[in-house]
């Protein structure tokens, strides 16, 4: 029977949308976006022309700002997956015992304190204007790193069993159109987007099961060397 890289890569876009769901980027977009475009959250949804236009236009260099950091660490991981090459078959299986400890945990069965916290930068106004949305973008990028690290450090583990710096690099470049096309959604449909996130908010248990269970057989496909067969 054929593979389906398809499916892999499904899993790690996925991966991408959940890490937008996470409580240290979901509660704070009105914020991100008020932030990066000047514009204040009352007036975000209001916005018109000229408005609008400035709003998407940082929204879009704050994607490309984390997405260089993210697609940068799947060159690395990728990299690091060839001077690994000959013990492919070990990390292999240490890659998805992590995963699969990282499901347990997103799911709360487990308890890991070092992943509890999370760093975040502490800004003032934006005196850089617009452009300045990609530099805070790679900013930002940094830190989440703590914040999505089960979903992220998941993405990452099974890129460092490639076998390429390629195959590393559109793993991640998937995962953060997953994370990046919701910000440039929520730019566009402001108010249609608060609503969504109230939901998602009030029943944040449910999210972070499907969470779980999406890492969960991402770990188990890793473990068996079947997920490589699907992405790669």
């Amino acid at each position: 029977m054929g593979s389906n890289p398809d499916i892999g890569l499904l899993m790690a876009f996925t991966a991408g949308m959940i890490s937008f769901l996470s409580p240290c980027i979901l509660p704070l977009i009105p914020g991100y976006l008020s932030f990066i475009s000047g514009i204040s959250v009352d007036q975000l949804g209001q916005s018109s022309g000229q408005g609008r236009v400035r709003v998407l236009t940082a929204t879009i260099l704050f994607v490309i700002g984390f997405a260089l950091i993210f697609v940068g660490l799947g060159a690395s991981a990728g990299l690091l997956g060839i001077f690994l090459l000959s013990y492919k078959a070990i990390l292999t299986k240490v890659a998805g015992v992590i995963i699969i400890i990282f499901a347990l945990f997103t799911m709360g069965i487990i308890r890991i304190p070092q992943l509890y916290g999370t760093k975040r930068f502490q800004v003032g106004k934006n005196r850089f204007g617009v452009w300045g949305a990609l530099p805070l973008g790679m900013a930002f990028g940094f830190a989440w790193t703590p914040c999505v690290g089960p979903i992220l450090g998941s993405i990452f583990m099974v890129a460092t069993t490639s076998d390429t710096i390629n195959q590393g690099t559109l793993l991640l470049s998937v995962y953060t159109l997953g994370l990046g096309i919701p910000f440039i959604a929520t730019a566009l449909f402001f108010n249609s987007a608060l609503g969504a996130f109230r939901w998602v908010k009030r029943n944040y248990r449910v999210v972070n099961i499907i969470s779980g269970l999406l890492l969960m057989a991402m770990g188990i496909l890793v473990l068996t060397g079947k997920l490589s067969k699907l992405i790669f």
